[in-house]
């Protein structure tokens, strides 16, 4: 939702926002649109601008799965592939703690909600997708992993990746992420086990 022309070094919750796609478009639309009742009818508005979320059984394809289909590929024993160089570093919220979130900004007074459209961050540092690799071969012996960078996806990853500042969420809600990128891995293993024995005995 900000486009391919990000002129800052950090995105925060003042970032100039320039989508290319019509999905983005209707983000910044509804941002605006509850901003706009916010101010003229005081409407208690609050919104949350998530990084990639991260969590088990994802089908849409995207740019940037492998972040979490790296784990749950080589869980079912299946080679996967990064299509994106070693370095890459995407931002990225687990799901509970998305979820968590949603349900966090909504307690507060209004009196404390000054900023409404709220930016989030993830897991805080961000790991790269050679770091991530490591560590899913650390959690699942054998796990064969290669990478096969796509040039232009790499190209336009790098124009959009950028760290990001969620000062105003931390101070104003007290917003805390709980997962780090080891919790999410196995809390992912541990559910994709649960289910496979769900499955397992429903079949038996």
């Amino acid at each position: 939702m900000y486009g391919d022309d990000i002129q800052v070094d950090v995105i925060n919750d003042n970032t100039l926002q320039r989508p290319q796609l019509f999905y983005g478009i209707t983000k910044v639309f509804g941002e605006l649109t509850g901003a706009f009742y916010k101010r003229k009818y005081g409407l208690d508005f609050r919104e949350l601008r998530y990084p990639s979320i991260v969590g088990p059984g994802v089908k849409t394809p995207g740019v940037v799965q492998y972040t979490f289909w790296v784990i749950e590929e080589c869980a079912k024993g299946n080679p996967f592939t990064i299509t994106v160089g070693p370095d890459t570093r995407f931002p990225v919220l687990y799901y509970k703690d998305a979820a968590r979130a949603t349900l966090q900004v909504c307690a507060p007074p209004a009196e404390r909600i000054k900023t409404a459209n709220y930016i989030l961050n993830g897991v805080t540092p961000v790991a790269s997708a050679g770091e991530l690799a490591e560590l899913v071969r650390a959690k699942i012996p054998g796990a064969q992993i290669e990478f096969k960078p796509d040039r232009q996806l790499q190209v336009m990853l790098d124009k959009i990746l950028h760290p990001i500042d969620d000062a105003n969420a931390r101070k104003e809600w007290d917003w805390q992420p709980e997962y780090d990128q080891e919790r999410i891995a196995d809390d992912f293993l541990a559910i994709l086990q649960h289910n496979t024995e769900s499955r397992n005995n429903l079949n038996a």
